[in-house]
């Protein structure tokens, strides 16, 4: 289903959501992508947090804390904080000393408690630890929070700081003493798909920079927005992705006020204040609840237990996911149901074989996240042994079709078992949505029977639903009808492993592989009614059959819409580099998405591809990656800038297309001028010398012919491709000449922009179906 990139790649991933006005990139060359300044996060707020929760409220509902647990604070006597401790940290706050020195009078004040909790007869997993000057790697600039709350198990003398070992974060801010007196900055919520700004050394910032943002509306009001409380997100961001978490949790004490934040993929809690200092009872009632919570209650995904086989709840995180498994649920009453029987009955575990593949790089949103592994069976009775299953039967032989020189694709046998790779995708869509994304995958795969060569495959999908999801019960409730969230599902869907485009063995490999994927998404458009929406790098892959050729695989259906909606769309979907410049478009209400912004959004990815990658196994990147495409991966409104001075002049990006796409440069040229005359309706006289140029180069040189029934061989499953024969070489097409513009249609931009005009000009005809299928395409 997934494959990782290298980590030192140029090439940007983007995390794309119903939620989404802007996009965070983890590449190397923009650390710093998303929010350059506060004034983005302000912009971004979707909702403001659920801020009226009551310390105890919120101990029993997230940290699991127990009525007889709200007894013993309650009971015993006036509770007192260490004297020595609170002086030191009231002199600190007197004396406008930096904030990181209330650390140690703030751990002085916590030991204390602890030492009671311990006399009374509590067993405590706990441990607070300040990272110092280290800053620990984040999602954008590294991050430096002032504690970090551990497992008693964690070791700062042997372990590595690290965020997904973390149990929930610590941050002080000091209010300068002129300011004192001053009305108190309102809270804010994260920012959905987005990174935390912050400057450039990921210093830390004084409590009294505020920004002020005016709310429109019909009362024009004013707020200050903290930026403590902001960065707090930030520290919440980097937890949620670097382990796999349903929420992360954490202090903000500003002075001696505390708030208790709470985050999930659907919103934010943050507690009332409270004066430790004035109401003790209360940080004793916080420190006991932090320290006795479990994995579950500190927000680490209940479903990861122990080693192969073993299935025991971890104690503590572990450093890595590899050898850890994923306890797959069964059908029950809270909500736990399986989409379309997919794996009912069939498996227990999933054993994870690494660290992600794929991190969603949002607070709120999907969430996904990515595992590699392979499927466990069920016991199907008492004393047999549980064995690792196979994702399918691997193809069968079939005779090559492709290659110079009759060479064979890098194919493989059938692997054992145990070698069998999968992933397994657990992600937050919204509830709203009409399908899952096992739902829309599988109901393609029955209806459209010839594509199924070109779609995951998919074993295992579960939807958790109410009380299974595991979220806190009644402040959840309460939240979404307060602000009026979305609800969302968590889903679990195991299929086949894949690989990126940037993977492909060689440039003979890559064509084939390209047009599959562009044939897969016409056909589920047209026969399965289903729009993909979300064409991009990280959703294209492939697979090897042996004996005959790389094959293309369309995955992530997750933003997958109906042709013709069920009721209006209210977010756009895409990923920022590769959607049409109409959906970049800015306003309230998104463009109507069409075929024609998938076809435009398969155009750049092969332009992206061409500029890119180098189909070098040992550096598959471009080590100097094109200025004017990496222009496409900025904000909406810079990306839609750069893609129209793309489309009037295309030799910036082209100046950059790799060795291994020369070959491709006609073909690149044509497609520029086809979505050249459908955005301005006039040919382009400055093109045609320029593609006069390289029409040296034959099209389709060194490929075989595709213009083949696509049928399935009777007894096959996935995979078996038709036998073809070697390839002419095809002259460079005609483009579609432009109409006048009172004839130019919007759908298709005055006929310009169809599926048959883009293979075309890829020097290419539509494979016809079989008359196997032909019944299927015409009811």
């Amino acid at each position: 289903m997934f494959g990782a990139a290298p980590s030192s790649s140029p090439h940007c991933h983007y995390s794309s959501d119903e939620y989404s006005s802007d996009y965070y990139s983890d590449s190397s060359t923009e650390t710093d992508a998303a929010w350059k300044a506060d004034v983005a996060l302000a912009k971004l707020l979707l909702c403001q947090p659920l801020s009226n929760v009551s310390i105890e409220d919120f101990v029993k509902n997230v940290y699991g804390f127990t009525d007889d647990d709200v007894d013993y604070i309650n009971k015993s006597n006036v509770w007192t904080l260490h004297s020595g401790g609170l002086q030191e940290y009231n002199t600190v706050l007197s004396k406008d000393r930096p904030e990181e020195e209330l650390y140690i009078p703030f751990k002085t004040i916590i030991d204390d408690l602890f030492k009671k909790f311990s006399d009374d007869g509590y067993k405590l997993d706990l441990n607070l630890v300040p990272p110092g000057d280290e800053q620990l790697d984040s999602t954008g600039a590294p991050w430096t929070p002032d504690g970090l709350f551990f497992f008693k198990s964690f070791n700062p003398k042997v372990d590595k700081l690290s965020w997904s070992l973390s149990k929930a974060f610590l941050e002080f801010a000091v209010t300068p003493q002129e300011q004192m007196n001053e009305t108190e900055a309102c809270v804010t919520v994260s920012a959905p798909d987005s990174a935390p700004s912050s400057t450039s050394s990921g210093s830390k910032r004084s409590s009294s920079d505020v920004l002020e943002l005016e709310e429109q509306g019909p009362s024009k009001r004013f707020k200050q927005i903290a930026r403590k409380e902001s960065q707090a997100t930030g520290y919440a961001l980097a937890m949620m992705t670097f382990a796999c978490r349903r929420w992360s949790t954490g202090l903000v004490i500003t002075d001696k006020d505390v708030r208790v934040h709470y985050y999930d993929r659907i919103g934010t809690i943050v507690t009332k204040k409270f004066n430790f200092a004035e109401e003790p009872s209360k940080l004793a009632m916080l420190a006991l609840a932090l320290a006795k919570c479990d994995m579950a209650h500190a927000g680490f995904e209940p479903l990861i237990s122990s080693g192969p086989r073993l299935g025991l709840p971890l104690s503590a995180p572990p450093s890595s996911m590899k050898d850890t498994v994923l306890r797959l649920p069964t059908c029950d009453s809270a909500g736990a149901t399986f989409v379309k029987d997919l794996g009912q009955g069939l498996y227990s575990d999933f054993e994870i074989t690494g660290d992600p593949l794929y991190v969603f790089r949002g607070v709120s949103g999907r969430g996904s996240h990515i595992l590699p592994g392979h499927l466990v069976a069920a016991v199907k009775e008492e004393g047999t042994q549980t064995e690792q299953v196979a994702a399918d039967d691997t193809d069968p032989i079939i005779p090559n079709h492709g290659g110079k020189n009759g060479n064979v694709a890098t194919g493989t046998t059938k692997e054992a078992p145990s070698q069998v790779t999968m992933a397994a995708k657990l992600s937050w869509p919204l509830a709203v949505r009409p399908k899952l994304e096992a739902e829309v995958v599988q109901s393609l795969r029955e209806s459209v029977p010839w594509i199924k060569p070109f779609l995951p495959k998919v074993h295992f999908a579960m939807v958790l639903k109410g009380r299974s999801i595991g979220l806190p019960g009644n402040l959840f409730r309460s939240m979404t009808t307060t602000h009026k969230l979305e609800q969302r599902y968590l889903t679990l869907m195991v299929a086949d492993q894949y690989k990126h485009l940037w993977e492909v063995p060689t440039s003979e490999d890559f064509m084939p592989v390209y047009l599959d994927i562009v044939e897969c998404h016409h056909a589920a458009m047209k026969f399965g009614k289903v729009l993909h929406r979300d064409i991009s790098a990280g959703n294209v892959l492939w697979r090897s059959v042996p004996k005959s050729r790389c094959v293309g695989v369309l995955n992530d259906w997750d933003q997958a819409s109906d042709i013709i909606p069920q009721g209006p769309l209210k977010y756009r979907t895409g990923t920022g580099p590769f959607m049409a410049r109409d959906l970049l478009a800015g306003g309230s209400e998104p463009p109507t998405h069409l075929y024609r912004h998938d076809l435009e959004s398969l155009f750049y990815l092969l332009v992206w591809a061409a500029v890119l990658y180098t189909l070098d196994k040992q550096q598959p990147f471009s080590s100097k990656p094109n200025a004017s495409i990496l222009r496409w991966t900025g904000t909406y409104a810079n990306a839609r800038q750069a893609k129209a001075a793309f489309l009037c002049d295309p030799l910036p990006v082209f100046e950059g297309i790799q060795p291994a796409f020369n070959l491709l440069r006609g073909r690149l040229y044509g497609l520029w001028g086809l979505f050249h005359k459908a955005h301005n309706n006039s040919v382009s006289l400055a093109l045609r010398p320029r593609r006069r140029s390289h029409a040296n180069v034959a099209p389709n040189a060194g490929r075989a012919v595709r213009n083949v029934d696509l049928v399935l061989p009777e007894g096959s499953d996935d995979g078996e491709l038709p036998v073809v024969e070697s390839s002419p070489h095809l002259e460079s097409p005609t483009l579609v000449e432009p109409l006048p513009l009172d004839e130019i249609d919007f759908e298709t931009l005055g006929g310009c922009l169809t599926f048959e005009n883009f293979l075309a000009v890829l020097g290419e005809k539509p494979r016809p179906i079989s008359a196997k299928y032909k019944h299927l395409a015409t009811e």
